[in-house]
């Protein structure tokens, strides 16, 4: 009796034990599996990021150009005026029209974080790091709202004063822009004031742009950290 009691309680423990280890073999395969998913999306988003970055070079570029002609106007615009209209109608232009438009893609992102996988990333450094990246292009759009604004008011004005029929390139800058007319008078304070304000929120812009470019490069440093976990 008794080994046929030890019999059934060793083949009771036997499918218990079975049960157990399957259980376990298929819940670190469902982690391991969203691990995979989690580091796939990673990379995803360091592609993403790297565009990014990419992108802001290419924008911190032109809001330099617009920031410095804005100053070259206001500082010197008089004196170009009378002495070098060529130079003044770059610097009108390029003061008054540069404008850019950051396109990101938060697809990766969105999906890392809906998904419940950015849980999974051991890095806090990373995930602060990740969320205020993604604040931040919120705050960089609407600056470029600001930067549009400002434009659209000062097309008109330099259209008018710019001889359209004669647009060229000014040593190989990425902006076409015309001479000064000759038979326009120079702008007003009103004019330049307006100038003026434009170039500080190119400045403004230039200086996220910046540290926005460090923290990117930082974020893609992290991730490496994680993929490497």
């Amino acid at each position: 009796m008794k080994k046929v009691i030890g019999k059934y309680f060793l083949e009771f423990l036997v499918i218990v034990l079975g049960i157990s280890i399957s259980f376990y073999l298929e819940k670190r395969n469902a982690i391991n599996y969203k691990e995979e998913l989690k580091n796939e999306a990673l990379k995803k988003l360091k592609n993403n990021i790297d565009q990014d970055i990419y992108d802001h070079q290419f924008n911190l570029v032109q809001h330099q150009m617009a920031f410095n002609a804005g100053q070259q106007i206001v500082s010197r615009g008089k004196e170009l005026y009378d002495t070098n209209l060529d130079s003044l109608g770059y610097y009108l232009v390029a003061a008054g029209k540069l404008q850019t438009i950051f396109v990101d893609n938060t697809e990766e992102y969105n999906a890392l974080k809906n998904s419940g996988l950015i849980e999974l990333i051991d890095n806090d450094k990373l995930v602060l790091l990740l969320q205020q990246k993604y604040s931040m292009h919120l705050f960089i759009k609407e600056i470029e709202k600001i930067i549009t604004t400002w434009t659209f008011k000062m097309v008109d004005l330099v259209d008018s004063k710019t001889a359209l029929e004669n647009k060229k390139k000014f040593k190989g800058q990425p902006i076409y822009w015309s001479p000064y007319k000759k038979d326009e008078p120079f702008l007003t304070h009103l004019e330049q004031n307006t100038l003026f304000s434009k170039s500080g929120f190119h400045e403004i812009y230039s200086g996220i742009i910046k540290r926005s470019i460090r923290r990117d490069s930082i974020v893609l440093k992290e991730i490496d950290k994680e993929l490497e976990r």
